[in-house]
């Protein structure tokens, strides 16, 4: 009991390597996924967060499959929260720490398993929330923001959009439910991705 309990506790090289390459190849995604929909205001404005939760979420089941150790989600949210910061967005970092915190808090029994149904519920929770970074600004820093953007080269057609999907009731429910609902089906094609050749592979 003791050597299992030290084994997920104690992290090697391989770990922090494979914890860090894939957390910037989700943010890759993130990134690519946000420069393709920028062409189109509704799509970057509603779409593109579920897109991204939907691209990346195979990846972030391989992640914690390939890592099973506490602590790996937290130090994906932190390096995302780090990106923002660096843009200018020094309030999404500790944000995204406390999406960390609470999906460690979801995932933290019996990591060194990978319960499917814990990584799922994970996910899921940090699609719901990765909204914020859309909705904080408007509600609480809308001044960094709007420095931001204008220092970041977007127009003023696409700040208008921007507040007029994120102050409107019935686009905000939509994009929450489309966003959490992507992160669903995202999570179930990687489990179905990483069950049928992974696991098969013997590569977990």
């Amino acid at each position: 009991m003791n050597n299992k309990k030290n084994k997920i506790l104690k992290w090697e090289i391989k770990d922090v390597i494979t914890v860090v390459l894939l957390s910037f190849f989700l943010i890759l995604i993130q990134f690519l996924v946000n420069m393709v929909c920028m062409a189109n205001h509704f799509v970057s404005m509603v779409l593109s967060i579920g897109f991204t939760m939907l691209l990346c979420a195979p990846i972030y089941y391989l992640l914690l499959c390939r890592v099973r150790k506490h602590f790996v989600t937290l130090i994906y949210m932190s390096i995302v929260g780090m990106i923002y910061m660096l843009m200018g967005n020094w309030y999404l970092l500790p944000y995204f720490v406390a999406v960390g915190i609470i999906c460690e808090a979801v995932l933290w029994k019996d990591c060194s398993e990978r319960n499917p149904k814990q990584i799922t519920v994970a996910w899921v929770i940090s699609s719901l929330l990765y909204n914020g970074v859309n909705l904080l600004p408007i509600w609480f820093f809308w001044e960094t923001y709007y420095s931001f953007a204008k220092n970041s080269g977007m127009d003023q057609n696409y700040i208008d959009s921007y507040i007029h999907y994120y102050k409107t009731p019935g686009w905000i429910l939509f994009i929450i439910i489309f966003t959490t609902v992507c992160g669903l089906m995202g999570s179930l094609i990687g489990k179905k991705i990483i069950g049928k050749h992974f696991k098969k592979a013997g590569l977990l």
